[in-house]
């Protein structure tokens, strides 16, 4: 996705691509949803995992596939997003993370970042969005299915103490 693309369809943020230099404003804007990190692990978010946010990727696609963009308002960020490109196909684009930073939730921060990035989607030939929403997490449910996303299937996935997590693929196909 073209930062110039998304950035026209959301014209009141700027949007830049965040990297290790901002490690510590997205740690902040993260520990403002200490929900969210609850879900993965019983410890504090750290800055090593931080940066694990802004560069892992699955093994089977290049680095330069994931981006992660950073939304502000007043030169604060605001919220994060997390994709890959042409991920799990070559027409699809994959949500690893949509966060909007606690003091602008319930706002329609997300759901105009999201509604920005399906128009921006479209104008960069893809055709499909997909992420992964852990099961229990109604809110995100109801968020996803507000868009337009539909329910897939559910998998597990292995927690560093030994556990799993549920979580359910979630597809949105733009015409």
């Amino acid at each position: 996705m073209k930062l110039a693309t998304l950035q026209a369809e959301l014209p009141n943020f700027k949007i830049r691509f965040l990297t290790d230099a901002d490690q510590a404003e997205l740690l902040a804007l993260e520990q403002s949803n200490p929900e969210y990190h609850r879900q993965f692990s019983p410890n504090d978010l750290t800055l090593a995992e931080i940066h694990d946010d802004l560069t892992a990727h699955p093994d089977e696609i290049e680095a330069a596939q994931k981006q992660v963009f950073g939304f502000y308002l007043a030169n604060h960020l605001v919220a994060v997003l997390d994709i890959l490109n042409q991920y799990p196909e070559r027409d699809f684009l994959f949500i690893g993370l949509l966060m909007v930073g606690n003091d602008y939730q319930r706002r329609s921060v997300g759901s105009v970042i999201a509604t920005g990035l399906m128009k921006a989607a479209l104008k960069s030939d893809i055709h499909c969005l997909q992420l992964t929403r852990v099961s229990a997490d109604t809110a995100a449910e109801a968020f996803w299915k507000k868009l337009g996303f539909d329910d897939g299937d559910q998998l597990f996935l292995p927690l560093a103490e030994n556990g799993r997590l549920a979580v359910t693929t979630m597809t949105r196909v733009l015409v």
